[in-house]
């Protein structure tokens, strides 16, 4: 029996955070729900449009479509060109709205898109450091660490969001390429991006942020963000 496809949301009201939401059916309608009007799967959100998007699945492949919205519909930062779908890979972030809506794409099995739910668990990542007070600003781009505001370029925002979401875990180089420039992967799904351009972006990160993010060079292979200098320096 082949696995349902889903989405883990990430941010998207009235969902909790992680909740799982089936593709059940071989198409469905994402947008904002109404007293006239309830999608397939429905947000409460001014900035998403009625119809705002399409997933539609075949043979185990699912595509997404935009439908015009006004606000767009992105993946992984890659803002999609209306009525033109866009193939979904496992681990794809679907974002409306400059990212007042943000959900994970997973066609794995349940315990595998579990274990997606919980590596997309951001708070819950920074809890267990013991910090309350740090969030991420996907409209303004911006982290904030109590009092201290940190603001990023969309590639240096990008690079920050998928560091934190795996706070103190390996993330190789060509993940980082992936997800920060999407819009130069090849066809084949390698990156395009160099090394050289993935170190410049994080020598931009750290001189921004200072001592408030540790982030380890790991033998040129990969980098991995930890949260205990952030305890240190605001606890």
């Amino acid at each position: 029996m082949n696995p349902i496809p889903c989405l883990v949301v990430v941010r998207g009201y009235p969902y909790d955070e992680g909740a799982v939401l089936t593709l059940k059916q071989p198409n469905a309608i994402l947008g904002r729900r109404d007293a006239e009007w309830n999608p397939d799967i429905g947000f409460d959100n001014a900035y998403v449009s009625r119809k705002h998007a399409e997933i539609a699945c075949e043979n185990g492949i699912c595509k997404l479509t935009d439908f015009g919205s006004k606000h767009g519909t992105e993946v992984n930062g890659l803002r999609l060109t209306p009525f033109q779908p866009a193939v979904l890979r496992a681990s794809d972030i679907v974002t409306f709205s400059k990212g007042t809506v943000c959900l994970a794409f997973s066609d794995r099995g349940w315990e595998e898109t579990m274990e997606l739910e919980l590596e997309l668990g951001l708070e819950a990542s920074i809890s267990s450091a013991d910090l309350a007070d740090v969030a991420l600003d996907p409209i303004r781009q911006v982290l904030t660490v109590r009092d201290s505001t940190f603001p990023f370029t969309d590639k240096e925002f990008k690079c920050v969001e998928l560091l934190l979401r795996r706070e103190r875990r390996f993330v190789a180089k060509e993940e980082i390429a992936r997800y920060v420039w999407p819009e130069r992967t090849g066809e084949d799904g390698s990156p395009a991006a160099g090394a050289e351009e993935i170190n410049s972006l994080l020598y931009r990160i750290r001189k921004k942020t200072g001592p408030v993010l540790a982030i380890e060079n790991i033998r040129g292979k990969g980098f991995v963000l930890s949260l205990s200098s952030l305890a240190e320096k605001f606890v």
